[in-house]
């Protein structure tokens, strides 16, 4: 190296950008509250969802469960199966087996 060379050193990290997101508004109560579960047809899901919905009912007296099971995990939901639960439903939840 030559004398009088200067080097900068630099810190090569960055700061993750996370994009802002503002989910649904909480339901005050799950109680009397209808569910959509959309099952992604993974191994163990339906184990899963149906466990869950079953916690949700007993212990959250979750009023009606409507079920929408998706052809593959790597296809999308059906459009018109959506816009049934958003019809017919307080809440929604989907879930990935395996």
């Amino acid at each position: 190296m030559a004398q009088g060379t200067e080097h900068e050193l630099v810190n090569p990290t960055t700061q993750a950008i996370v994009a802002p997101f503002n989910g649904a508004p909480r339901l005050p109560s799950l109680a009397g509250t209808r569910l959509g579960i959309i099952d992604d047809s993974k191994r163990n899901a339906d184990v899963l969802l149906e466990e869950l919905a079953e916690v949700l009912r007993t212990r959250y007296e979750i009023s009606e469960v409507k079920w929408h099971r998706k052809p593959s995990a790597s296809k999308p939901a059906d459009p018109e199966a959506i816009r049934e639960l958003v019809e017919s439903c307080d809440s929604v939840i989907i879930a990935v087996g395996d």
